[in-house]
C-alpha cells in the first residue's frame, strides 16, 4: 500500500519526486523519503510522519539537490517495523538504494542467511534485506539490472521494488511482482515510474502498466521492459490516461474529501454516460462491451469486495435480486478465498474495487479463473491489475479520488449495479416495459436531484453541520436502517470510524433488540435512516425502542415526514419533489451523501486529518 515514485531524465528530480509523493500520500503516510543522485553519490533524506517533514529537512539543501535529475521516493504504510525514520524508505545498503512496496514472505530466512554472511541490517523492515541481495550480486560483477533480477528471484511474496546504485549513476531499475507499478517515457527524454498513474499525468498521458514479472530499466534515453525470469525484452501496450492534473487538486476546497463528496452528482453523470448507450434513447441499453453476454447468461452472481466496496455490493444484491431476478451472494474477499467455496457452473464472480489493486479481491478472482469461473470487475482505474486480469471490466467514471475514505467511488459503484439490475430485468423479462421506463427515467434524473439537494449552503448541509456540532463529545454512534438503508447504515458507521475516530456501529434496525440495545443510554447517538419506503413503519418502531432508553436520535427521513421529525432530537430532511416521487430503491443514492457529510463535519470539529486518517491507506495491496 506504499507509494513509489522514481525519475531519471533532464527535469529537476527533487520537484518530480516531491510532487509525485504528494499525489501518492493516499497510499500511506507513516513515513516518507527521497534519494537523489548528486554527482556520483546518492543522498537519502527521510523521516517518520508525513511528507512535509521531509520537505522541511531538505529546505537547507535545495540548491545542491536542484541539480539532480535522477532519484526515487517513497511514502510508507507500515507492515514490517514501526513507522520510524529508521524504518522509512529509501533504504541504503552500501552503494545500493531502494524503495519497496509489498511483503517479502521469506524475509526471516533471508535475514538469517545475510547475518550469517556478515551483513548487519539496521532496520526492522523486510525491505532493507533486498538491498543486501542486490549488493552481493553486484559485488560478483553483475550489472545493476542483472543484480536486481538475480536478487528478486531469491525472494517470495507479492511486492515491487525500484533500485538505484552509485556504481551505475543515472540508471533506475524496477520490478513488479504483485504491487502495481506504472512506467512512462518522459517526452523530454527519460523515464517516470510510480505506484500508479496519478504522479505522471502532469507530464504525460501515455503510460505503461507493468505486469507481474516485468523488469523495467530506465535512463535519460528512455526505458526498456524485460522478463524477470529470462531477461527477454517485452513490449507492453501504452494506455492513455484521461485524468488531468487539475482534477487532482483541491480547487479551493479545504479537503479532498469534501470536494469529492460534492463531485458526486458529476461522477454519477459521467458513469451513466460511460455505461449506457445514450444514442438509442431506450431505457437500460448498455454500451456494447465484453462481458454483457456473460452477465446475461449467468445463473448466479457472487459480488466480492472489501470495505466500502463490500457495502456497495450489499446494496447491489438488493437491486439485482429485486429487479434482475438473479440469485446474488455478497462475499468479503478476505474470507471467501479461505472458505473453500462451492462455485457452480454459471456463476460469475464480480470483484468490486475502487483502485483495482485490492489484494484480497484480486486473489479471489485469480482463484476463480483457475476453476474455470467467469470473472468481471467494477473499478474506477483503467489499466489497474483487476481491469487487466478480469474477463471483463465495467468502469465507474468518478475521476481521481484522493481522500482515503471512499465517497464518489462508492456512489458510482452503486450506480453501475443499479444499471445492471435494470438491464437484467429488462433483458430477462422480469421488468415490464412500463416499470422499466419509469425506473430508468428516475435513474437519469438522480444526478440533477442530488446536485440540488447537496448545495453547500443548502438545508441538508446546514442541518448536518449543526447536528455534528451538537453531538460533539458523544460517547458513540449507532447507525440503523432497514432494507435498502441497512448497507448505508454500515457505510455511515465506517466513515465515522475512519475519519473521526469515534466508535460507531451499523445495524439492521431489527437486530438492535438482539443484543446491541444493551449499549444504549443517554451518551449514545442513534442515526436512524428512515426514508418513506416499505420499511419505514418498522424502522420507526425501532426508533421508539432506543428513544425510550435515552439515546440522542438523529433522524434522516422524507422532507415532509412531520410525524417522524417530532420523534427526533435532530432532523436531517431528504429531498421532497412535488413532481416526481423517488423510487424507494434509489433512496440510498440520496442517503449516502448525508452520512458522508455527517462524518466529515464531525471529523472537522475534532481536528483529525480528514484526507489522511491514521493507520489507513486507500489502495490496500497487501492481504
Amino acid at each position: 500500500m506504499c507509494g513509489i515514485v522514481g525519475y531519471v531524465g533532464s527535469r529537476r528530480a527533487v520537484d518530480v519526486l516531491l510532487q509525485g509523493l504528494r499525489r501518492l500520500e493516499y497510499r500511506g503516510y507513516d513515513s516518507a523519503g527521497i534519494a537523489l543522485l548528486t554527482g556520483d553519490a546518492i543522498d537519502v533524506v527521510k523521516s517518520s510522519g508525513k511528507l512535509e517533514n521531509v520537505e522541511h529537512l531538505i529546505d537547507g539543501s535545495r540548491e545542491k539537490l536542484a541539480a539532480s535529475t535522477c532519484g526515487i521516493g517513497h511514502t510508507r504504510w507500515a507492515t514490517h517495523g514501526k513507522p520510524t525514520t529508521q524504518n522509512a524508505h529509501p533504504h541504503r545498503t552500501g552503494h545500493v538504494v531502494l524503495v519497496h512496496n509489498g511483503i517479502i514472505e521469506n524475509y526471516q530466512d533471508i535475514r538469517r542467511r545475510l547475518v550469517a554472511r556478515g551483513h548487519k541490517p539496521e532496520s526492522e523492515t523486510d525491505s532493507e534485506l533486498f538491498g543486501f541481495l542486490v549488493l552481493e550480486e553486484m559485488d560478483k560483477g553483475r550489472s545493476l539490472c542483472d543484480a536486481v533480477r538475480a536478487g528478486f528471484l531469491q525472494i517470495e511474496g507479492s511486492c515491487s521494488v525500484v533500485v538505484m546504485s552509485e556504481k551505475e549513476p543515472g540508471m533506475i531499475v524496477g520490478v513488479r511482482n504483485g504491487s502495481p507499478l506504472v512506467a512512462a517515457h518522459d517526452p523530454d527524454g527519460g523515464m517516470f515510474i510510480a505506484s500508479d498513474a496519478q504522479p505522471l499525468v502532469e507530464y504525460t498521458k501515455e503510460v505503461i502498466f507493468l505486469e507481474n514479472g516485468d523488469l523495467v530499466a530506465g535512463s535519460r534515453t528512455g526505458l526498456k521492459i524485460s522478463s524477470l525470469a529470462d531477461g527477454n525484452v517485452i513490449a507492453r501496450p501504452v494506455t492513455r490516461i484521461d485524468w488531468s492534473a487539475e482534477r487532482m487538486d483541491k480547487q479551493g476546497w479545504p479537503h479532498y474529501m469534501l470536494k469529492e463528496i460534492y463531485e458526486q452528482p458529476a461522477a454519477l453523470s459521467e458513469t451513466l454516460n460511460g455505461i449506457l448507450d445514450r444514442a438509442t434513447g431506450e431505457p437500460f441499453v448498455l454500451a456494447d462491451q465484453k462481458g454483457l453476454q456473460t452477465l446475461k447468461n449467468a445463473t448466479r452472481i457472487s459480488l466480492v469486495a472489501c470495505g466500502s466496496s463490500w457495502h456497495a455490493a450489499l446494496l447491489g444484491k438488493y437491486w439485482l435480486e429485486r429487479w434482475g431476478r438473479i440469485a446474488v451472494d455478497v462475499e468479503l474477499a478476505s474470507e471467501f478465498r479461505y472458505r473453500d467455496p462451492v462455485l457452480q457452473e454459471g456463476t460469475v464472480i464480480v470483484g468490486i474495487s475502487q483502485s483495482g489493486e485490492t489484494a484480497d479481491t484480486l486473489a479471489v478472482m485469480r482463484e476463480a479463473k483457475t476453476r474455470g469461473i467467469q470473472t468481471a470487475a467494477i473499478t474506477n482505474v483503467r489499466g489497474s491489475t483487476i481491469s487487466r486480469e478480469a474477463d471483463s471490466v465495467f468502469y465507474t467514471c468518478a475521476g481521481p479520488e484522493i481522500g482515503v475514505a471512499a465517497t464518489k467511488t462508492f456512489l458510482s459503484q452503486l450506480l453501475v449495479q443499479l444499471i445492471w439490475a435494470g438491464w437484467l430485468g429488462k433483458t430477462r423479462g422480469a421488468l415490464n416495459p412500463a416499470r422499466t421506463a419509469s425506473l430508468f427515467d428516475e435513474l437519469i434524473r438522480l444526478p440533477h436531484l442530488l446536485e440540488d439537494y447537496m448545495r453547500p449552503d443548502g438545508v441538508m448541509a446546514q442541518t448536518v453541520r449543526s447536528t455534528a456540532k451538537a453531538l460533539l463529545g458523544i460517547k458513540g454512534f449507532f447507525f440503523i436502517g432497514r432494507g435498502y438503508s441497512f448497507p448505508v447504515a454500515l457505510e455511515g458507521a465506517l466513515k465515522l470510524k475512519e475519519i473521526a475516530y469515534i466508535h460507531a456501529e451499523g445495524y439492521a434496525a431489527g437486530e438492535l433488540k438482539h443484543g446491541p440495545i444493551a449499549m444504549i443510554d443517554g451518551n449514545m447517538a442513534v442515526v436512524v435512516l428512515a426514508p418513506q419506503d416499505s420499511w419505514r413503519e418498522k424502522t420507526v418502531s425501532n426508533l421508539e425502542e432506543v428513544k425510550a432508553r435515552g439515546a440522542r436520535i438523529v433522524g434522516v427521513g422524507g422532507g415532509n415526514d412531520s410525524s417522524l421529525k417530532e420523534l427526533c432530537d435532530f432532523w436531517i430532511p431528504l429531498p421532497v419533489s412535488t413532481k416526481h416521487k423517488i423510487d424507494e430503491g434509489l433512496l440510498p443514492v440520496v442517503l449516502a451523501p448525508v452520512v458522508q457529510l455527517l462524518s466529515y463535519e464531525t471529523a472537522l470539529l475534532k481536528g483529525t486529518d480528514v484526507d489522511k486518517p491514521r493507520n489507513l491507506a486507500k489502495s490496500v495491496t497487501v492481504e
